[in-house]
């Protein structure tokens, strides 16, 4: 995020904002420790597979409801007391959804970023804002590891959908 941006911040969102710096750094370049034990989850009676599918989905969909809260924190469509409070349930249902798949690094970033929209939450629609987009290119990162994960165009050529049924 730029320097000048987080000059607006409170030191609360600050803080959160450079919690999730420092968490996309540490899961950057290398596959993080989450993604690493996921590939050897498994959950009876299913295998590993539709485990990292599932994760992928949950990432996946977070992201994409982040991106919806930030649209409205731009649009100021929503009044920001609003925001923090949908922010908050979202990432806390997608965090136990999480931790069903061994995320352990993860969920504790989560939580600490649901931890303050359900606290003092952010101040104004710009702090709303520059918070999800934080959390947007840190769960995107993760989310990525993830889908690298995922052998898409083996599947593709293995598999075909069921036949519709009669």
């Amino acid at each position: 995020m730029a320097k000048s941006s987080k000059s607006k911040l409170s030191p609360a969102a600050a803080r959160v904002v450079a919690s999730l710096e420092r968490f996309l750094a540490a899961n950057w370049e290398r596959q993080p420790k989450d993604v690493a034990a996921l590939r050897r989850h498994k959950r009876p009676p299913m295998g590993n597979l539709p485990c990292v599918i599932y994760a992928n989905f949950d990432t996946f969909w977070l992201g994409e409801m982040t991106q919806v809260m930030r649209a409205q924190a731009r649009q100021r469509a929503m009044p920001v007391k609003q925001l923090n409070a949908v922010a908050a349930a979202i990432i806390a249902r997608h965090a136990a959804r999480l931790g069903k798949w061994g995320f352990a690094d993860t969920v504790r970033e989560l939580g600490a970023v649901q931890a303050f929209f359900s606290g003092p939450g952010a101040r104004s629609h710009a702090e709303f804002a520059a918070i999800a987009e934080a959390l947007l290119v840190a769960l995107d990162r993760i989310n990525a590891w993830i889908d690298a994960a995922i052998p898409w165009s083996r599947l593709d050529k293995a598999l075909k959908l069921c036949p519709v049924p009669a």
